[in-house]
């Protein structure tokens, strides 16, 4: 008996939200979506409800920072082995980030750099020296 009630819960839960998101995706199609022509409005519930532009970059120092004894050339160099790093969406808190970390240099003479990947497809590379 509690196998199928579990079944049925299942069966009843996978449904509901099967029939939230071709809603959604019906709305987007009457709103004038065509995949893969231009981007979807937002509907709520959409499959890409949450989906947002974001920047991706990676930041440096030059030379590496002295943080808890250990040498930091690049931020991800303080994150645990994970598949990505913070994620912001616009490049202007990597610089912050990047900024942010100068406070640990060991030499005055310390640039910080970012090469980033916008939300555009355009690619961006700058360095500046640690204030």
């Amino acid at each position: 008996m509690k196998a199928r009630a579990r079944a049925l819960y299942f069966a009843i839960l996978l449904g509901t939200l099967a029939a939230v998101q071709l809603r959604a995706q019906v709305v987007q199609l009457q709103s004038g979506f065509r995949p893969l022509s231009h981007p979807p409005i937002r509907v709520a519930y959409s499959w890409d409800m949450f989906a947002i532009r974001l920047d991706r970059c990676v930041v440096g120092w030059d030379p590496p920072l002295a943080i808890d004894g250990e040498r930091v050339a690049r931020w991800h160099d303080r994150l645990p082995a994970l598949e990505f790093d913070a994620v912001f969406n616009d490049a202007n808190w990597y610089v912050a980030a990047a900024e942010r970390g100068c406070i640990y240099r060991t030499q005055a003479a310390t640039i910080a750099y970012l090469k980033c990947f916008s939300s555009s497809g355009r690619a961006d590379e700058r360095s500046y020296d640690c204030p």
